[in-house]
């Protein structure tokens, strides 16, 4: 085996050591996001809404910390987050969706195309975050509920918003599909939207056929290079 043999299989077993640091620390981001986040999320509105109606002084008190405590432990998350960002030189954003789209072809059949914006690789990481879990739980629907055979991802940067669609061509919603479990999910889509000042939508096609899954949310133009 030659010196340039020797020095390949070094630099791409490096490089997949560093796939998989980056795809871990993407992980945590997203538990964090996702699990630890809304919890924390919850437990402050409960704590502003006991200091509100309580009538005694010590409760009022008790809250008030509990509300600077987890007001902190908030601010601390989105620290972490930040301090994960995919590493430019790892695996970005549009690499772990083109990933998923493979995957869920491979486990469903179902063909995905996609339109991805390569700037999306350069958001935050609670940005991203959001677009993956948002396009992951919509595919996952998809593949379970709606007999689509074909299904078209887009994530885009139009001026100063992210833009996010999940288009499918399957059988639409129906009455049915608005179980308490369904309306729950919903339900997190819209606060991680709500998170990013943003907007989250689930509807059916135009044409009948299929549903369509919005996610937008607003960016600081200056933060993404054009």
């Amino acid at each position: 085996m030659n010196m340039d043999a020797i020095k390949n299989g070094i630099r791409d077993e490096k490089s997949i050591h560093q796939n998989d640091k980056e795809k871990q620390k993407f992980d945590i981001a997203s538990v964090i996001h996702d699990e630890i986040c809304p919890i924390l999320t919850f437990l402050l509105h409960d704590m502003y809404w006991i200091e509100k109606i309580s009538e005694c002084n010590t409760v009022k008190m008790r809250a008030n910390q509990c509300v600077d405590q987890l007001t902190h432990a908030m601010n601390r998350c989105r620290t972490v987050l930040l301090d994960l960002l995919p590493n430019e030189e790892g695996p970005g954003l549009s690499e772990s969706l083109d990933v998923m789209f493979k995957k869920i072809n491979l486990v469903s059949g179902i063909a995905v195309s996609s339109e991805i914006d390569s700037r999306i690789n350069q958001l935050g990481a609670e940005q991203q975050s959001v677009i993956y879990r948002t396009v992951q739980e919509a595919l996952s629907n998809v593949s379970k509920h709606s007999h689509a055979k074909h299904v078209h991802v887009t994530a885009k940067i139009i001026l100063d918003e992210v833009q996010v669609r999940v288009v499918d061509d399957g059988i639409g919603l129906g009455c049915g599909d608005l179980s308490p479990a369904f309306c729950i999910g919903v339900k997190m889509q819209n606060q991680r939207a709500e998170d990013l000042a943003g907007h989250f939508s689930i509807q059916n096609n135009s044409n009948g056929e299929g549903t369509k899954i919005l996610l937008s949310f607003p960016i600081e133009s200056h933060l993404i290079y054009l």
